[in-house]
This record gives structure tokens, C-alpha cells and sequence, in this order.
């Protein structure tokens, strides 16, 4: 009986050594296609934006200052109807905030996580009731009409806002959505790796993301060795 105990014993260390080894390679498999994502969601929004600003000061978002531990980056994007029509450009700006500030609706239970990790959310302008409010470029009615104008022409108080997006220092009453969860904060990264770097002059976003867990007890970091990297070109950008 001492023998075979102790072979079952070794049989159930084998198990749990595997199962621990499965869990962990599942994790950071999820971990690189959400990280695809996010880089592939964010930089296409870069790619068709007519202005794009990054901020690590001298802006604030719903009362939250943009600053070097809390980055954001802003884009102004057209809303295109599916008959291929643009009406109005939208703000958006995203923002890298401690994820006890997501709602608890759209993260799992997670205390470590709460205090050890980043999130990142999409602030979006509304029609009405937000500053900045949409662009509105052409209405056709019948309750407030809008002759068609473009972007850079529009005289509306909302576009030239937003033409003029890195002299703006107070954005409030914006929606606000959850983009991505489980991100290694803007702390975590080197100082020449930070979520959003942006060249004006060459109208290049790089965006540099990683991915912090905690599984079965050990802290993980994805890519192991260094931020997910993506650059882009803001091609609309004048």
C-alpha cells in the first residue's frame, strides 16, 4: 500500500504540474490575441482620423487629467452612414485608467487586478450634452437642418473645436466604454516605451501595450520581453 501511494501521489503531481502548465499557456494565448486586437482596433481609428493628439498634461477628460502614469490620446474620426455619407465627426479619446475605475458590469471579480492593473477607455463625444459636442457637417432636417459643409470648412463651434484638438484642456459629459482590460500600466513600461508616443511631424502614432496577469499565483507579463509594439500613420492628418 506505501507504494502505491506513493506512485498515486506522483500521478497527481503530474496532473497538477500539467494542469498548472495548461492554465498559463491558455492564459497567454488569450493575452496575444486580445493585445492583436486592441493594437489592430486603436490603430485602425489612427488611420482614418483627421486629427490626432497625444496628452500627458494640459488635458482632462470627465474631470480626469491626462498625465504621464495616465496617458491619452485623442482622435477626431467621420461617422460614415452606410451609403458611404458623412454627417458629422466624432471625438473620441482614449484614455489608459486604473481599472478600479471600469464598471464592475464589464470586468470579472478580480481584487489584484483592481490595483495592479490598467485599463484602457474610449471616450466618446455625444450629439448633445458633452463639450466638445459631434461635428455635424450636413443635416437635412426637418428639426435643425445643416447646409453640407466639410470638416475644415464647417463654422460650428464643435468643428472648430476640434481642428484646433490640441489647444483644447477640458472635454466632459463624454460616453465612456471599456476598450481593453489586464494592461500593464503606463508605470510598468520603459520610459521610451509608453502606451501612446505621437510625431506631429511625421503624423506616426506608436502604440506600445502589454498584458499583466496574475495566474495561479504568479505574476505575468506579455510579450515577456517588452511591450506589444504597433506603429502607424495618421494618413488623414493635415
Amino acid at each position: 500500500m506505501g507504494l502505491l501511494g506513493i506512485i498515486l501521489m506522483l500521478i497527481m503531481n503530474w496532473q497538477m504540474s500539467t494542469l498548472s502548465i495548461s492554465t498559463r499557456t491558455n492564459a497567454l494565448t488569450r493575452s496575444l490575441n486580445d493585445l492583436n486586437d486592441l493594437t489592430g482596433y486603436v490603430g485602425d481609428r489612427v488611420r482614418s482620423a483627421v486629427r490626432v493628439h497625444m496628452a500627458t498634461g494640459s488635458l482632462s477628460i470627465n474631470g480626469k487629467a491626462c498625465t504621464t502614469d495616465n496617458p491619452c490620446l485623442a482622435v477626431v474620426l467621420p461617422e460614415t452612414r452606410n451609403d458611404g455619407e458623412i454627417r458629422k465627426y466624432n471625438l473620441f479619446v482614449y484614455r489608459m485608467d486604473p481599472r478600479s475605475e471600469a464598471s464592475a458590469d464589464f470586468i470579472q471579480t478580480d481584487s489584484w487586478a483592481d490595483t495592479n492593473v490598467a485599463v484602457l477607455h474610449e471616450y466618446r463625444s455625444e450629439d448633445s450634452g458633452s463639450n466638445i459636442t459631434n461635428c455635424v457637417v450636413y443635416d437635412p432636417g426637418p428639426t435643425t437642418p445643416v447646409a453640407r459643409t466639410t470638416f475644415e470648412a464647417s463654422t460650428s463651434a464643435a468643428c472648430i473645436a476640434m481642428r484646433n484638438l490640441a489647444s483644447q484642456s477640458t472635454l466632459s459629459g463624454f460616453g465612456k466604454y471599456l476598450v481593453a482590460d489586464y494592461l500593464a500600466r503606463a508605470t510598468d513600461l520603459p520610459a521610451a516605451q509608453q502606451p501612446f508616443a505621437y510625431s506631429a511631424a511625421s503624423k506616426e502614432l506608436t502604440l506600445n501595450f502589454r498584458d499583466k496577469q496574475r495566474v495561479r499565483g504568479t505574476t505575468t507579463f506579455l510579450p515577456t520581453t517588452g511591450p506589444f509594439t504597433m506603429t502607424v500613420q495618421a494618413r488623414n492628418v493635415p
